[in-house]
């Protein structure tokens, strides 16, 4: 296990410099609830969507967004502050400092280490607020947070939904976990006196420098071996997997795990409901509904097909596998 010196954590080692953007009434008589993001620059317009979805879903409540970024451009800046403007609420962007983080393992070259930043926000935050929601970028709200916002853990320090039994099974099995148990962190209620008190973020980083083998997946499995069951188990509402495949009525978010995203494709009403959260945001409006026919996408005209057959539509289903199997030979030979 990887061990630090006590000045380590300091604050000023991890956080670059910080922007606040608000458009928020001082006189504002609602709730304040602090939301947390972890993006790059690719993703913040994704994020954008969420964004827009929390506070269309939550009128009675005032947000302070804490974006937590490895960089992020002008432009990415304007849109943010025309949405703080938009909807009266406030932005905050933390430039991370990455080397802190460089010792951790990343699963595949597409991922970024700036998901390990959810690890070292209460930090950030605990002068700032006793809870914060961690929300990951690819999840839309749906219904209203005023429950799990005011939600009593019995002092535990983090709150998240379990993983499906299959992946509970697979990927506790594969970590050695005691308790059998196994979460997604996408959604996360932190609170913040609790995570420090018991060193969460110490415990998550004396995980550096291990054995990629000995992971399946990146930051989510960090917290499954620190907390190992001990967490506050949320009920499934609060992180409605594989973007909303049998959502119940009470949702609260609908999140795109898996390769299939609502900014891809079009092939459910949750999809479409993303869609319209997207064009309510200042960032461009997509407007594509079909999968893009590049050889990068290739998968997705296997999940456009999938959906196809089982609505009885053979044509687009061989449609589909055309256009996948041309796409997948073409991304195999680099061409």
């Amino acid at each position: 296990m990887k061990t630090f010196d006590k000045n380590f954590f300091n604050l000023n080692n991890f956080v670059l410099f910080q922007k606040k953007i608000s458009f928020s009434s001082k006189d504002d008589q609602r709730i304040v609830t602090h939301v947390c993001y972890n993006v790059n620059e690719n993703f913040i317009p994704i994020m954008g969507t969420s964004l827009v979805s929390i506070v269309k879903n939550n009128p009675d409540m005032a947000f302070v967004f804490h974006i937590f970024t490895d960089g992020f451009s002008k432009q990415s800046e304007n849109y943010i502050s025309q949405f703080a403007q938009k909807f009266h609420c406030t932005c905050i962007l933390y430039v991370l400092n990455m080397e802190p983080f460089n010792d951790f393992h990343i699963k595949v070259a597409r991922f970024s280490r700036i998901t390990y930043g959810r690890l070292y926000m209460p930090k950030v935050l605990k002068n700032v607020t006793s809870r914060f929601i961690y929300v990951d970028a690819d999840t839309m709200c749906v219904n209203s947070l005023h429950e799990l916002w005011t939600l009593d853990m019995d002092k535990k320090a983090m709150g998240a939904v379990s993983e499906t039994e299959d992946a509970v099974k697979y990927r506790a099995g594969h970590l050695k976990l005691k308790s059998g148990k196994y979460f997604n962190d996408g959604i996360m209620l932190i609170d913040i006196e609790q995570w420090e008190k018991q060193h969460i973020t110490e415990k998550c980083f004396s995980y550096q420098s291990e054995p990629r083998e000995r992971f399946l997946g990146q930051d989510q499995d960090i917290v499954n071996l620190v907390f190992d069951g001990t967490n506050y188990f949320l009920p499934g509402r609060y992180n409605v997997y594989g973007g909303g495949y049998k959502a119940p009525s009470d949702s609260v978010f609908i999140h795109w795990t898996g390769r299939r995203k609502p900014w891809q494709m079009v092939l459910t009403n949750f999809d479409a409901q993303w869609r319209k959260y997207n064009a309510l945001s200042p960032w461009p409006t997509i407007t594509n509904i079909l999968p893009i026919k590049k050889p990068e996408n290739y998968h997705d005209f296997q999940q456009w097909g999938r959906y196809q057959k089982a609505h009885g539509n053979m044509a687009g289903y061989f449609k589909c596998i055309f256009w996948y199997s041309w796409l997948r030979i073409r991304y195999k030979l680099h061409i």
